[in-house]
């Protein structure tokens, strides 16, 4: 039997965080200071910025050569082991970046932060809460750290922590969307359903095009019989992120449950092609049966 209630990926946590966090650079405006002679973290920074790694971590390290106590030329290094998934490298530059000084003023929080985001990947969600905070001593008001702190205090069902930490990342950055999608996630897991929705809407309004918001809006049209727009959303989720599984697998289950197995199975090899071997698709296409 197919079922879509509470089997269905409502929680996809840390992914908008981690793209972000991993994209991001603690030193706003150093690619405009090229011009003005052989700035290593700058030119590491252009590298890293549009993907070029090996050049960018040959860059950082100049940049530490020259100046050892450098907080950001160690975070812009570990920054590049985090996106070349090199994990253990990645911990312990951001270990050093900590005990170092740093000119810019979120050089410390995102390595704090990248720490705890590292635990969290590994499961050990309390010792990266503990990373989390220490980022938010260095900067109240860091946006990235409060939704992580409050996807990671959702992992606890720590609701009441969850939604301090949602509403301070809300009060710094009302349109953010991770910051509304997790504060909707939230509402979802306690059934304030029509908040869940508000907040996930104003998600979509600052990022059209995300895949978690657009997917776990349609199951809560679903949960409130409101079958055309979540098909709609599923859709959607399929159109503009075609990579991500689970608007597939959901659009799957209305078909089936309607009655409509073509449809479903339809869908399903869809996503096949994106995902060839993908066990779930692969067990619908069972459970539905033969053409």
């Amino acid at each position: 039997m197919i079922r879509f209630a509470r089997e269905v990926e409502l929680l996809q946590d840390l992914t908008a965080s981690r793209e972000r966090l991993e994209k991001a650079l603690p030193f706003p405006g150093i690619t405009e200071a090229v011009e003005f002679g052989r700035n290593y973290l700058s030119y590491g920074s252009v590298f890293f910025q549009r993907g070029y790694f090996d050049q960018a971590e040959a860059a950082f390290a100049q940049a530490f050569r020259d100046n050892p106590s450098s907080a950001e030329a160690l975070y812009g290094i570990g920054s590049v082991y985090l996106n070349q998934q090199k994990t253990a490298e990645a911990r312990e530059t951001f270990e050093r970046a900590t005990k170092l000084q740093a000119s810019y003023p979120d050089t410390l929080a995102n390595a704090w932060n990248n720490l705890g985001l590292l635990d969290a990947r590994e499961g050990r969600t309390e010792q990266a809460i503990g990373f989390f905070l220490h980022a938010l001593q260095q900067n109240p008001d860091h946006v990235v750290a409060l939704e992580n702190l409050g996807s990671a205090y959702r992992q606890l069902k720590q609701w009441d922590k969850v939604r301090e930490s949602f509403d301070r990342a809300l009060a710094v950055a009302p349109q953010d969307p991770e910051a509304n999608y997790g504060i909707g996630m939230v509402f979802a897991q306690t059934d304030d359903t029509a908040r869940a929705l508000e907040h996930l809407q104003r998600a979509l309004q600052s990022r059209p095009a995300y895949p978690e918001a657009l997917n776990n809006l349609g199951i809560l049209y679903l949960r409130t019989q409101r079958r055309d727009e979540a098909v709609a959303k599923f859709e959607e989720c399929i159109r503009v992120a075609p990579a991500f599984d689970q608007s597939y697998l959901n659009l799957a289950r209305v078909y089936a449950l309607e009655g409509t197995p073509h449809k479903a199975r339809a869908v399903l090899v869809e996503l096949l092609k994106q995902h060839p071997g993908h066990a779930q698709a692969q067990e619908m296409l069972v459970q539905l049966g033969p053409r």
